[in-house]
């Protein structure tokens, strides 16, 4: 199989699929602006609907990713072939960690459990947004 870049090509995933994919993963990256600059953090997350849940520790991601808007991606990429697919999605978060309406006891309960140790006691719901994806595959023979 040759790694010749004209051999591939890049197409848009509709939102559809970009939502199944989301769900396929539990491991992403969350941007946020602090103090006009952007910072990615590696997260693990859950995808409820359309609504990625985050149970997150104190900090820059909650400091400046509760109540903003921001950005998520993940993709899945194979080295070897250099085919796969990357989703983002750019849309508000909220701290639901201590809401009592029905929609953030319903995220709280959808937060993943952390991959690392340490208190993650709050929990970051990011929905309203945008998706957009795009898919890395081999051009098809004519």
């Amino acid at each position: 199989m040759s790694n010749n870049a004209s051999a591939r090509v890049l197409t848009v995933i509709d939102d559809e699929e970009c939502f199944a994919l989301l769900g396929t993963q539990t491991f992403g990256r969350l941007a946020v602006l602090r103090d006009g600059r952007p910072e990615i953090f590696p997260v693990n997350y859950a995808l409820d609907g359309r609504t990625i849940i985050i149970r997150t520790a104190s900090g820059v991601k909650l400091d400046y990713g509760s109540f903003a808007h921001v950005a998520f991606e993940v993709e899945q990429i194979d080295p070897q072939t250099r085919e796969g697919w990357v989703v983002e999605f750019k849309g508000f978060a909220e701290e639901v960690t201590d809401g009592a309406d029905a929609w953030s006891v319903h995220a709280r309960d959808a937060a993943p459990d952390p991959w690392v140790q340490g208190p993650h006691e709050h929990v970051l719901a990011v929905r309203s947004g945008q998706v957009s994806g795009r898919r890395l595959s081999i051009r098809a023979s004519d």
